[in-house]
């Protein structure tokens, strides 16, 4: 399901879009004008993967899951984007179709803006375009990697890379340790380092009574990410 808001965006959200980092307010209120809004309520799919690259979104408010089907039908989450991230730039740049399917993690609200003005914007401002080319290039590098943990990483250490990735975007401090603020299912984070649900519930459990994390709560709390980074090494 999908909203479309006839309200002007508020300009000062996008401060937090890195892409947009170097606008000033008016700028910023310039971009605003130009786009359209819209909210998805929780696993509601924003864009499918073949999909026409017409248009850039911007995560406003809310977290997505990149997501891609293997042959066989296994779904895959590539990646979870936040609120000041953005994805489509790939099909907005060489016109092609989209690459993956994205899906709403909870209520989620995105910007978009058309595939002609995104092409302005950057034709206009070099630093936007050196924050893009600096944005692919993190996102290839991570790709990358996970690639390479795939191929030589066992399921433990899958699994502890994937909490300490979580602990660094969307962790915060509390006592005994650093708690995550994004829920995910052991199917979603089974997809995410590809394996079964069933595995990710006993390794979490194993972390669990190693005193890695602590579970007693629906967020995870990792109390010992030195011990967990260890696992990487």
């Amino acid at each position: 399901m999908q909203r479309t808001s006839e309200k002007p965006l508020d300009a000062s959200l996008l401060k937090k879009v890195p892409l947009f980092a170097e606008f000033g307010d008016e700028e910023l209120g310039a971009v605003a004008a130009l786009v359209q809004t819209r909210r998805f309520a929780k696993h509601a799919v924003l864009v499918y993967e073949g999909d026409p690259g017409d248009a850039l979104y911007i995560v406003v408010k809310g977290n997505v899951a990149v997501t891609r089907l293997s042959n066989e039908g296994k779904e895959s989450i590539l990646s979870i984007l936040k609120e000041g991230d953005f994805f489509g730039e790939m099909g907005v740049l060489d016109a092609s179709p989209r690459s993956a399917t994205i899906k709403a993690l909870g209520e989620v609200e995105v910007a978009i803006l058309s595939r002609r003005d995104f092409l302005d914007m950057l034709a206009r401002s070099a630093q936007m375009s050196l924050r893009l080319v600096l944005t692919l290039s993190s996102r290839l590098r991570a790709t990358n990697q996970a690639i390479q943990a795939a191929s030589y990483q066992d399921i433990r250490t899958r699994l502890a890379s994937l909490l300490l990735n979580l602990e660094k975007n969307f962790g915060e401090r509390v006592e005994g340790g650093t708690r995550l603020t994004l829920r995910l299912t052991n199917q979603e984070m089974a997809n995410m380092i590809g394996t079964t649900r069933e595995t990710v519930n006993r390794m979490l459990n194993r972390f669990w009574d190693e005193k890695l994390i602590d579970m007693r709560t629906a967020n995870v709390v990792i109390t010992e990410h030195d011990k967990l980074q260890a696992i990487l090494r």
